[in-house]
C-alpha cells in the first residue's frame, strides 16, 4: 500500500471513529489492516481520542479490543480519557472520573444531524415476491425526500467550507440554520465541522476574495456559497511542536486541525 493511500485510510478511520460509523471502522481495521493507533501528524490524535471526545462508547470498546493504546497522548499531551465528557467512556478508559466539559454549540454539527445511514447487506434485501410493495415504498420515500429537501432549503443555508492553504482543496457541505445567520454562529459551525480551534482562526473568506466580518455579511450568503477558514500566524508554535505538512505563504504559517 502506498504511503499516501495509507495516510488517507488512516484519516478515514479516525473520521469514522469520530462520527461513530462502525461499519466503515470495522472495514478499515479488519479488512484493510489500518493501524488503530495511527495519529494525525499535526494534532497527534488517534481514533481513540476522537471516539472518546465524541462519547462513542461502542466505538471506544471496539478500539480497545483491537489494541488501541489508551495511554497515547495528542500534541497537547492529553490522553483519550481526558477528552471525554461521558462517565461510561471515562471508566472504560480507566480514567479517574474527571470529565471534560461537554461542548455547547448553538447548532447540531453535520456529523450528528446527518449520521451515516446503516445500510444492510445484500442478504437483507427483499425478495422478488415483495417487489411491488417495495416499489410503492420507494415512491413514497422519493416524495417525502423531495418535500424534506424543500423544507430544509427554507430552514437551512447550505454552505461549502474548507480550511485555506492545505493540501486537501476539497470542500464539505454543511447546513447553517437560517435562524442563526450571525457571524459568531457561522464561525462556531465552521470550526466544529472542520475540527479547527476557534482561537486559531484569523478570518473567514468568501471565495474568491471577500472577507466575512459581520452579521450582515452572513445574512447575504447564498446556498452553496464557498467559504474557507484562514488561520492565524502560529509559526513559532508550530515550529516548537514540530508540526508537519503546514502550508506557508510569504507572511504566515497556517495550522490545520484534522482527524
Amino acid at each position: 500500500m502506498e504511503e499516501i493511500q495509507k495516510r488517507e485510510l488512516e484519516e478515514k478511520m479516525r473520521e469514522a471513529a469520530s462520527i461513530g460509523d462502525m461499519a466503515l471502522l470495522r472495514n478499515l481495521v479488519e479488512l484493510k489492516n489500518i493501524d488503530v493507533n495511527s495519529q494525525n501528524n499535526m494534532n497527534g490524535r488517534s481514533a481513540l481520542h476522537w471516539a472518546a471526545k465524541r462519547n462513542h462508547q461502542t466505538v471506544v470498546e471496539y478500539l480497545l479490543t483491537h489494541g488501541a493504546d489508551r495511554q497515547a497522548v495528542d500534541k497537547d499531551g492529553k490522553t483519550a480519557e481526558q477528552l471525554t465528557s461521558s462517565a461510561e467512556v471515562n471508566s472504560l478508559l480507566g480514567g479517574s472520573g474527571d470529565l471534560a466539559e461537554a461542548e455547547q454549540l448553538p447548532f447540531v454539527p453535520n456529523y450528528l444531524a446527518h449520521p451515516p445511514f446503516p445500510y444492510g447487506s445484500d442478504s437483507q434485501l427483499p425478495s422478488s415476491d415483495h417487489s411491488a410493495s417495495s416499489g410503492d415504498r420507494i415512491s413514497q420515500s422519493v416524495i417525502m425526500n423531495n418535500h424534506s429537501s424543500s423544507m430544509s432549503s427554507q430552514n437551512e443555508l447550505v454552505l461549502k467550507i474548507r480550511v485555506a492553504y492545505t493540501d486537501d482543496s476539497d470542500f464539505i457541505e454543511v447546513e447553517l440554520p437560517r435562524v442563526h445567520l450571525q457571524y459568531e454562529a457561522l464561525l462556531n459551525m465552521m470550526c466544529a465541522e472542520l475540527g479547527v480551534d476557534k482561537q486559531l482562526v484569523w478570518r473567514i473568506r468568501k471565495l474568491p476574495n471577500t472577507v466575512v466580518r459581520k452579521d450582515k455579511d452572513v445574512a447575504r450568503l447564498q446556498d452553496f456559497q464557498e467559504l474557507e477558514l484562514v488561520l492565524t500566524n502560529k509559526a513559532m508554535s508550530a515550529t516548537s511542536r514540530g508540526y508537519r505538512g503546514i502550508q506557508t505563504n510569504t507572511s504566515m504559517t497556517k495550522e490545520q486541525i484534522l482527524y
